[in-house]
């Protein structure tokens, strides 16, 4: 009875077929989950680069220790979500790791600057202490040594104190002006849309 059924091809073509579909299901389910998982990452990043920058907008300042995009996820995973955002929730999302980009930049070349003044101030602070030294009247514990004479307390010159002057860096209207005219995504449709894809609720 099973002969001319296990005889023909049928048999090699169904298990052909359910290979195929096993394959296809293993495939669209390990697409989803790299979605789920990308837009749960990409959302993180949303937070804590919106975080910084909320923290710019009430402090005035950046710390040079926090990247505003420390990696870029939504670079490299874009195109999975081309078929669940629109245009314009596509170029904000962009817009933000563009931004971020940007303002890092600025900030390494100021922490740059910034560490290249403090050594320069550094060593001249040393050259100007030691001409000073080298022009002071002698005190009397060195007067003692050398064999000069003793000078009085009121002979001995002060070194004055670097006065802290107080100037605006020429970068703050630069930061001010990308950070101040940045508008946060997290807490809108976009990022529930994110949320739901993540199953996040």
């Amino acid at each position: 009875m099973w002969d001319p059924f296990l005889n023909s091809n049928l048999p090699s073509t169904l298990a052909a077929i359910l290979a195929a579909f096993i394959a296809f299901w293993v495939y669209r389910k390990q697409k989803e989950d790299t979605k789920r998982d990308a837009a749960k990452i990409i959302l993180q990043e949303i937070r804590r680069a919106e975080d910084i920058i909320s923290d710019y907008k009430e402090h005035g300042q950046y710390k040079f220790t926090k990247k505003i995009i420390a990696t870029n996820s939504w670079a490299k995973n874009i195109n999975h979500f081309v078929g669940d955002l629109d245009q314009d929730e596509l170029d904000k999302i962009s817009n933000l790791y563009s931004t971020g980009k940007y303002l890092d930049k600025i900030i390494e070349k100021i922490s740059d600057y910034n560490f290249a003044k403090n050594i320069q101030g550094f060593e001249q602070s040393i050259i100007e202490l030691q001409q000073k030294l080298q022009s002071q009247p002698q005190s009397p514990q060195s007067a003692s040594v050398t064999g000069g004479t003793p000078q009085s307390d009121s002979q001995v010159k002060t070194i004055p104190l670097p006065l802290n002057v107080n100037v605006k860096a020429p970068w703050k209207g630069l930061l001010d002006e990308i950070t101040l005219k940045y508008e946060p995504i997290y807490h809108s449709t976009i990022a529930d849309k994110l949320k739901t894809i993540a199953k996040i609720k």
